[in-house]
């Protein structure tokens, strides 16, 4: 008997609402989501040793191997398989779901994902949610205030992200980068039909989420009218709520046990609750929110055209 592989994948874009997206799925009974929810092995072209340390120690913490040999009743959010064996038996406790996938942000932004998974499944589903662009670089901001990953500011963490040369992912935060969608989709339109890729705007998760979420239900050819609990979101950006819990999440061994020691997961967002706040976006000036607009101007009004979609709200200053 041939091992199960998944045939749909949640692309990216990072910091896109594709977590929330993973556990919404996740709920209905014909869908199996991989235990590892970014297992990232299609982006072959990711330089493991550039990855920040920081996040190579996290993942060395959790000890990847003992969990796949394990019964893998819990989930882990990343982790860089790249061993076939070690990514088919993601997918070894699944039993009747007919639809089985893999949600690694890091596929949209890869040279070489797209390519690699239309090899490995030439039938996968594709599904992409993009989030306006500057609103992406933000909500990627926050995050990486959260981590603990830059103390600056919002335009001088920019600055700094895109002066740093280095292109590979995990390296570098890649604000500007990640959020330059247009060669990043196109890469999917050149190797899948059009009928395999569902391209979904952010805010409408957000705004819309039943009529979302069957929409991509019907695309994953599940039944439409399961209703998964979509009250909780996940990921969402908050920051420390003092300094104590700061140097609690820079601690990774600490934080890993904290994590691993708590497995309820209702127990777990109640003490997210407790030690992080909820933060309002961070206002710029109307200056800077121009000059990041027009940057992307170019490159939101060709995904457009390749997504016969109208992202012109995209280019309205807030």
């Amino acid at each position: 008997m041939s091992p199960l592989k998944p045939n749909f994948f949640i692309v990216g874009a990072a910091k896109a609402g594709t977590t929330s997206l993973y556990h919404y799925l996740a709920q209905h009974p014909a869908v199996y989501m991989s235990p590892i929810k970014e297992p990232n092995y299609f982006s072959t072209d990711i330089n493991l040793n550039a990855i920040r340390p920081q996040v190579k120690e996290r993942i060395s913490l959790l000890n990847i191997d003992a969990f796949i040999k394990g019964p893998m009743k819990t989930n882990i959010h990343r982790a860089f398989i790249t061993e076939e064996d070690q990514y088919l038996a993601l997918f070894r406790n699944a039993k009747s779901e007919t639809a089985l996938g893999d949600a690694s942000a890091s596929y949209l932004y890869s040279n070489v994902a797209a390519k690699n998974i239309y090899s490995f499944n030439p039938k996968a589903k594709i599904i992409i949610v993009l989030r306006q662009p500057v609103q992406r670089m933000y909500s990627h901001y926050l995050m990486d205030r959260r981590m603990a990953v830059t103390t600056l500011d919002f335009q001088k963490a920019l600055l700094e992200d895109k002066s740093n040369p280095s292109k590979s992912w995990g390296s570098k935060s890649l604000y500007y980068e990640l959020s330059e969608y247009y060669e990043q989709v196109k890469r999917y339109y050149d190797v899948f039909p059009s009928t395999q890729i569902l391209v979904l705007l952010s805010d409408e998760l957000r705004q819309d989420a039943p009529n979302t979420i069957k929409i991509i239900f019907r695309f994953l050819e599940v039944s439409p009218d399961f209703e998964p609990n979509l009250k909780r979101e996940f990921n969402s950006g908050v920051l420390p709520r003092n300094s104590i819990v700061t140097k609690i999440i820079t601690n990774n061994y600490l934080r890993i046990r904290i994590r691993q020691a708590i497995s309820n997961k209702s127990i777990k967002y109640i003490i997210k609750k407790i030690l992080f706040k909820k933060t309002t976006e961070e206002k710029l000036s109307e200056e800077a929110n121009n000059i990041l607009l027009e940057y992307f101007n170019s490159d939101i009004n060709k995904l457009s055209k390749l997504i016969h979609m109208d992202l012109n709200k995209w280019l309205k200053i807030k």
